[in-house]
């Protein structure tokens, strides 16, 4: 009973922590399980769980949808147009990597990623609290 209630206080601390989270850390929270999902993906690959393999790119995907949605295009300018064009592009990659079951894609499409979240993680934080930074920079 004692993990099932540690299991449980985790969960709701998780929540509210993301709840209470600003733009720039939930854009992070994005970025980090976007690369969480393509490691499982690749993963379920290797095992032939096609299921999985799905189920993960499908979440890798919408995560990126949340990314898409995130840009303002009008604030973010000529960032939040290429930020658009390579989330457009990594959609149409993972979902050939979905269709030819290839790691090589995934990885690619993980490559993307990490740059994107460390030049993102390289904001500085005076720049991360004010809103019309982060509109500049992510187009939020």
């Amino acid at each position: 009973m004692a993990i099932r209630r540690s299991i449980q206080q985790y969960q709701i601390n998780s929540v509210n922590n993301i709840l209470d989270a600003d733009p720039h850390t939930l854009i992070t929270i994005i970025y980090q399980h976007i690369l969480g999902s393509l490691a499982a993906a690749k993963g379920a690959i290797q095992r032939n769980d096609i299921e999985e393999k799905g189920k993960q790119i499908n979440k890798t995907i919408a995560l990126i949808g949340e990314l898409v949605d995130s840009l303002n295009m009008e604030q973010g300018g000529e960032i939040s147009q290429n930020l658009a064009a390579l989330y457009d592009y990594s959609v149409r990659k993972l979902v050939e990597a979905n269709a030819e079951a290839k790691c090589e894609l995934l990885n690619e499409v993980s490559l993307i990623f990490i740059d994107i979240k460390a030049g993102w993680d390289s904001i500085p934080q005076q720049q991360q609290i004010k809103p019309e930074a982060q509109a500049a920079i992510a187009g939020i």
